[in-house]
């Protein structure tokens, strides 16, 4: 059940590196306060128990670019307060390197990775270190959701800690243009605004699944969204598990309720042949053409800030907003799906512990929020600590949810996941196989899980 993907690690990649446009896009970090990086110093002391041990941490990740500034920036305080240097080697590949050099006897000491099957399955293999012993464990069950420590909990012990987070499937619209019901209250009073807007020959959606190697991801998360709202946390959680047939009826709904728009040229921009076609970086900026080609788009939490720092007098807040997916069942309402990267530790030294307790520190998340660049994983984050109004908004749904659940297609395994992806692809170039897909889906999970 704990095979996990190279697919959801590239993926997450996608969603963190990509920040809904090109990572060149991504500006740099704005300057942290000098309070909080004084915060941070004394958080890193306390974490090293009031001593300097000095020495190296060898750090594994995916990161490059302005991305990886303002990531080690947020360790500069601890390598200051603990004489602890941390040595950062950014890959493409994460999953693969890791396997490889864990395999060889040669692991790094810490890996911040966006797959966090692929830490549970290292825990499972006891290739990782429990963090329970030297962790506050109080702490960290008051300031995560469980939704995201249970991923990294093998045999009631815990050995990953999120240390950011990506706000998947919120709404965006411009505010000048969309005249539906901001936020809406139920999934069935936005499907009313759009099939009346549709009625008047204005388009409301706009889709783009093409994403290269994982194309059809961004459908993948309209799923993922109507099995959460629509079925709650437990059905969702059996089903990423493989302990739910693809052929459920919870799984056919939320199916065809994204079919109900993908593949309908009347409520989507350009109809599903742009769905299949068009970049998920290029399709939100038709909420900007001139007469607007739609006025909603789903995307994670970034795609705001990317868009005012891509498109021409796009302003923030002004001319970009979001609500959260609605739920479809009203009892739902306050469940939010995230992507993030994980820690691990795979050495048990001084200087891995005191890291590990460092990064659990709300001080540390104070800093990753005043990146610019994510959402700080730890709930207790104050929320001036991020530089953006956008952010800010998103931070708060992500820490007032009634409950929280890691993106499904990022826990799958492998051959899972894939498969999911190009259902997704298939169904939407053709509607009348949604029967031979899921089914398709169905036999893949009989293999998908062994092990």
């Amino acid at each position: 059940m704990r095979k996990r993907p190279l697919a959801a690690a590239t993926l997450a990649v996608l969603l963190t590196a990509g920040c809904g446009g090109s990572g060149s896009s991504t500006q740099a970090p704005p300057a942290q306060a000098a309070d909080r990086l004084q915060a941070a110093r004394d958080a890193a002391v306390r974490a090293a128990g009031g001593e300097k041990p000095g020495g190296t941490l060898n750090l594994l990740g995916v990161l490059s670019g302005p991305q990886l500034d303002a990531y080690l920036g947020t360790f500069a305080p601890f390598e200051e307060a603990t004489g602890i240097e941390i040595k950062y080697e950014s890959t493409g590949d994460v999953f693969a390197v890791l396997q490889t050099r864990v395999a060889g006897g040669n692991p790094p000491d810490v890996v911040s990775n966006p797959s966090a099957g692929q830490v549970a399955q290292l825990a499972e293999q006891g290739r990782l270190v429990a963090l329970d012993p030297f962790l506050d464990m109080a702490a960290v069950r008051a300031d995560y959701p469980e939704g995201l420590t249970g991923l990294s909990t093998v045999d009631g012990k815990l050995y990953g800690v999120f240390y950011n987070t990506a706000v998947q499937g919120l709404v965006w619209y411009d505010p000048k243009t969309y005249q539906g019901p901001k936020p809406p209250a139920s999934w069935e009073e936005l499907a009313g605004w759009a099939q009346r807007t549709s009625a008047t020959g204005t388009t409301p959606w706009c889709i783009g699944l093409e994403s290269g190697p994982s194309s059809g991801w961004p459908g993948a998360v309209w799923i993922e969204e109507f099995v959460l709202q629509q079925a709650g946390p437990e059905v969702f959680t059996k089903w990423w598990r493989g302990e739910l047939p693809w052929t459920a009826p919870q799984i056919r709904q939320a199916f065809e309720r994204f079919g109900a728009i993908a593949t309908d040229a009347e409520q989507v921009s350009g109809g599903p042949t742009a769905v299949l076609t068009t970049d998920f970086n290029s399709s939100p900026q038709g909420l900007f053409a001139d007469p607007p080609a739609c006025h909603l788009h789903v995307q994670a939490d970034f795609l705001g800030n990317a868009l005012a720092q891509t498109v021409p007098g796009v302003v923030a807040g002004t001319d970009i907003d979001f609500f959260p997916f609605p739920p479809v069942d009203p009892a739902r309402a306050g469940s939010v799906e995230i992507s993030g990267e994980t820690l691990a530790l795979l050495k048990d030294t001084p200087q891995g512990r005191a890291f590990m307790r460092y990064v659990t520190t709300p001080e540390f998340s104070a800093l990753v929020a005043g990146t610019g660049q994510w959402i700080a994983a730890n709930r207790r984050t104050p929320l001036d600590a991020y530089s953006s109004l956008l952010s800010r908004r998103a931070a708060s749904v992500y820490a007032d949810a009634k409950t929280v659940q890691y993106a499904a297609q990022n826990a799958m395994p492998l051959a899972m996941t894939q498969a999911f992806l190009k259902a997704v692809l298939a169904y939407v170039e053709k509607p009348s196989t949604l029967d031979a897909q899921l089914a398709t889906l169905e036999r893949a999970r009989a293999g998908a899980y062994e092990g």
